[in-house]
């Protein structure tokens, strides 16, 4: 809609405003124009709208945009939950599920810089602006390379603040849950001040997030396998004889493991027996003679736990550490902006704008870890060897648990601006428009961690003595001796000078700055037939450096379980040129009220990555007042993110049957689950080690995998965007309709591959064993898969095509203004190709549905405004998935074939709310999440997504994480 009158508040807008906004510059040109008459579609959001759907949060508000939330999104809760780039409680925007990286965001018009903690910092976090100093958001909906440079593949989000303000405001907001946690309180100020010669405009904002844990809703604590009999709805999961319900499926604890020579393992373990009743479930030996063989014997307090369904029914998963993990984390924000203009003479304005931000973050977490060692004194001193059917030392694995596995993050960001704008007459064309300006921004960002010193960990490992007495190898802490059996130190139960032998804490430092100089200038050439030939002309310089200094334990890789990490340090030059065209070509002739071409170009030269040139060509098409076409084709580029290209070796560990395709080749080729092709290749001698046997079942250590930079061998990313919409506005109705088909297409995509996929490309490549991808890994014949490289690459191709439908209608009634507006996004296709082989199209599954939308109504009488909201997310289902992997609609658990959903249903939020405003106060309450909603519940034995507790861990539920929840917002103006 945002195509015909110019976007001001919600129910106001019509044509008569158009007329009185005089020459803007839309979002999508850099042409000033009298209306909106770009070619490019543009979703405009409010945060009046936002305010009245209980939304207090940018991230919020941009996320549940239906341009977003058909796709996983990094919010708080995801970042926290998962490595995403800008690190833990960062928040970004990825149209169309492209990735933040191929999602431009502007702050007034202006490109922002990014922030967050971590190498992977790229992206803009929507954590910096506050939503009470946004006014609007504008979207567009396609490419715009050409007009805005790199990384405006998938579209432009343009967050505009409020300005030319007389007085001031203060608001107040809090909503609780009704079940409690999670709880927001934000409280912000703003004054403004115009005067003959210019204005200004201060604004602070105070926002506050309550930490939501797993223990607070009991829909995401404690994960059961959630099952069913075949063909029913009717629970099959396994119970747990001490609770009479399904069993708990988290972290495992209180156990140890029994290993004989070489490995072995021995089919059992050792459970604890911490609440004195294991022995009503378990025997000290099972009955059956043949199993009790097998198995060792169990200490006094402990029982063996054997791999059927009645032991597993009883083990410890559900630590109390977990009813404290964090699913929505702890946050403060602290924000102050400033915002002016005066004008120096000669129609000439000096400007400026200036953001300052602290981000505060908080998670709290907990995990289970290992500890290998040889001993033959379980039992206690002069026991006797402990695992039945074995003579000397043997392996045990004791996995206690730990809460510390907490982490924080603070992250300071400034931005400052500073132009001078005007006009000059040019004669018969008019007055040209132009702007100058320099901007920089700096994010400073410290994020601290709790680590497991692995040297300590590692310290009793394959020991039979004492380490009394000496130094630890790389912490240099003085060695103590830990029984890692003992059920104290299982339970997590740790005295203090454990946790000082054990634990660490360190914090590592993010920095990335932005600078850049950009200038413009704006008219119109001459008048053609249908109008004036408008022209821009501009030029960009930039320049991007990051230097991320992990903590001094992560670089020498002593943090046990986590990644090592080295400093990435690097920065790019960016110089750029750009043209636009708008051409009336058309006007006043039937069928053809106006027909506009656009044209723009760009020139982009980057230092490390070569250059590239951009293009864009719109045609808006007005047939009479109540019909437009439009539609636009055009290429975007996206230079390597600073982290792809300079990204330090950071390493992690895989399972090798996680990632290795040369497993069980002759049980899989006689069932069909693997090619010749691959058969041939995996057994070929020629291969990487030599080749693989057919009954071979995998490594018992794990792989480790290098992640790095690949400076020097990427190359910018292309891509081809095309929109075609329609738009009716019938006159005097109140009612507008668009309908707007995109497809966006995206070659040499950069990414990191992964171990998995690198070891298929490489066993099912027809350049087998000469592929590039065959050299990315190292087998060793007896030992498998021993490290895996995997570098960013220019490599992958993506696809991503739909429909999104608008409708609007306004009406004055004799009881008061109606005002209906609707948005729905269809994804038609979202394909990623890695390489020939192997692609993966997820539309349809959980996390990506193919149809998102919302409907919102207010109706307003005086000073009472009445708004009910309705966003919904379409069915999904990754039960194809599941089967293509598996050969089945079912699972086999404990013998029994039962079965699964895999499903997320259609789940739909409503929110309502009423305000009133008297002499300068304004009083808005309501309610978000009106029916508590709760987020869909899936099996989480078959790894096809993420869960928390029976829950699907996804972007899209974020509301459904707080349950329902009342608002209340109070506002004075003066």
């Amino acid at each position: 809609m945002a195509q015909q009158n110019p976007p001001v508040a919600e129910g106001e807008q019509g044509a008569e405003q158009a007329t009185e906004v005089g020459e803007i510059v839309v979002t999508g040109s850099r042409i000033p124009r009298n209306e909106f008459t770009s070619s490019s579609p543009v979703q405009v959001l409010t945060t009046a709208r936002a305010e009245q759907r209980g939304l207090s949060d940018t991230a919020q508000l941009l996320q549940s945009s239906t341009l977003a939330a058909g796709t996983p999104q990094v919010n708080a809760t995801i970042s926290s939950a998962f490595v995403t780039n800008g690190g833990p409680g960062a928040s970004t925007i990825s149209l169309r599920g492209l990735g933040a990286n191929r999602t431009l965001v502007l702050l007034n018009g202006r490109r922002a810089g990014p922030a967050g903690t971590r190498g992977g910092v790229s992206a803009f976090d929507l954590n910096v602006i506050p939503q009470s100093a946004i006014d609007r958001v504008d979207i567009l909906k396609d490419g715009a390379s050409s007009i805005y440079g790199s990384d405006a593949v998938a579209g432009v989000v343009n967050l505009i603040t409020a300005s030319k303000r007389d007085g001031g405001e203060m608001s107040a907001f809090a909503t609780a849950p009704i079940d409690g946690g999670g709880e927001q309180y934000n409280i912000s100020g703003t004054f403004g001040k115009t005067f003959s010669r210019g204005h200004f405009n201060l604004s602070a904002d105070y926002y506050r997030q309550e930490e939501l844990t797993a223990g607070d809703r009991d829909y995401l604590i404690c994960k059961n396998q959630y099952v069913f009999e075949p063909g029913t709805r009717n629970r099959a999961d396994r119970i747990d004889p001490r609770t009479g319900q399904p069993t708990c499926n988290d972290v495992l604890w209180g156990q140890v493991y029994a290993y004989g020579p070489n490995f072995e393992s021995r089919a059992g373990r050792f459970q604890f027996d911490y609440d004195g009743d294991l022995g009503k479930y378990i025997p000290v030996r099972p009955a059956n003679p043949a199993t009790s063989a097998a198995l060792p014997g169990a200490p006094a307090g402990f029982y063996v736990v054997n791999y059927d369904a009645a032991s597993r029914a009883v083990v410890n998963a559900s630590h109390p550490f977990a009813q404290k993990e964090t699913v929505i984390p702890e946050v403060d924000r602290y924000t102050a902006f400033a915002e002016g203009a005066y004008e120096i003479g000669g129609g000439v304005e000096a400007y400026g704008e200036f953001l300052v931000n602290r981000r505060e973050s908080r998670t709290n977490g907990y995990r289970q870890f290992w500890n290998y060692t040889f001993t033959s004194d379980f039992f206690g001193p002069g026991a006797g060897d402990p695992v039945t059917g074995f003579t000397g030392d043997n392996l045990l694995s004791a996995t206690p648990v730990t809460d510390h596995f907490s982490s924080s993050q603070r992250v300071d960001y400034i931005r400052g601006v500073a132009g001078l704008r005007g006009s000059v007459n040019l004669g018969s064309t008019g007055a040209w428009k132009w702007d100058v300006f320099a901007q920089y921004s700096r994010s400073d960002g410290e994020y601290a961690q709790d680590v497991l010193l692995k040297d300590a960990v590692d310290s009793t490992s394959f020991k039979t003595e004492s380490c009394v007495g000496t130094n630890l190898p790389v912490s240099g802490r003085p060695c103590i001796d830990m029984d890692f059996t003992d059920p104290r130190v299982l339970r997590g139960d740790l005295n203090d000078a454990e946790k000082a032998f054990l634990y660490a804490d360190e914090t590592g430092k993010t920095i990335y700055e932005q600078t850049y100089v950009e200038g413009s200038i704006g008219g119109n050439l001459f008048d053609l037939p249908a109008g004036p030939l408008g022209l821009a002309l501009g030029f960009h310089l930039r320049r991007d450096e990051i230097v991320d200094t992990p903590g001094e334990i992560t670089r020498a890789g002593n943090s046990w379980g986590l990644t090592s990490a080295g400093i990435t340090q690097g920065k790019e030059d960016t110089r750029e040129v750009y043209a636009e065209l708008a051409v009336p070509l058309l006007a006043n002739m039937p069928l053809v009220q106006n027909l506009d071409l656009s044209l723009s170009g760009r020139y982009t030269d980057t230092k490390t990555s070569g250059d590239a040139s951009t293009y864009k060509v719109g045609l808006n098409w007005a047939l009479n007042d109540a019909i437009r076409f439009r539609a636009t084709r055009g290429t975007s580029f996206r230079a390597p993110a600073l982290f792809e290209l300079y990204l330090a070796n950071q390493t992690g560990s895989l399972g090798q049957r996680s990632i290795d395709p040369c497993l069980n080749l002759d049980d899989r080729l006689a069932d069909g689950a693997v090619s010749q092709q691959l058969y041939d290749n995996c057994r070929s001698p020629n291969g990487p080690g030599g080749g693989v046997a057919g009954d071979y079942t995998g490594g018992n250590s794990s792989a480790t995998i290098f992640t790095g930079g690949g400076f020097g061998n990427l190359t910018p990313e292309t891509s081809t965007s095309t929109v075609l919409g329609v738009v009716v506005t019938p006159p005097n109705s109140g009612l507008s309709l668009a309908v707007d088909y995109y497809e966006i297409e995206i070659k040499d995509q950069v990414t990191a591959l992964g171990a998995a996929n690198i070891l298929f490309g490489c066993y099912t490549s027809d350049q087998f064993p000469t592929d590039p991808l065959c050299g990315r890994f190292d087998r060793d014949p007896n030992l498998g898969i021993q490290a895996v490289r995997d570098n960013f690459i220019n490599i992958a191709n993506q696809q991503n095509r739909g429909l999104d439908f608008t409708v609007r209608y306004v009406n004055e009634t004799p009881w008061g203004s109606l005002s209906i507006d609707s948005q729905t996004t269809w994804t038609l296709e979202n394909y990623t190709s890695l390489f020939e082989g192997n692609f993966s199209d997820p539309l349809g599954e959980v996390g990506y549905p193919e149809l998102v939308g919302n409907i919102n109504l207010s109706f307003s009488r005086g000073p009472w405004t009445a708004f009910w909201g309705f966003d919904w997310i379409g069915n999904q289902s990754s039960l194809n998935e599941y089967v293509s992997d598996n050969g089945t609609a079912n699972v086999v658990i404990d013998g029994r074939t039962v079965g699964i959903k895999a499903d997320a249903e259609f789940t739909g939020f409503h929110s309502a709310s009423v305000s009133y405003e008297f002499e300068g106060w304004k009083v808005m309450g309501g309610l978000a999440n009106v029916f508590d909603e709760k987020p869909p519940s899936a099996t989480t034995v078959i790894g096809q997504y993420s869960t928390t507790g029976n829950s699907v861990l996804g972007s899209q539920y974020t509301e459904a994480y707080y349950g329902r929840r009342a608002f209340l917002r109070l506002t004075k103006t003066f």
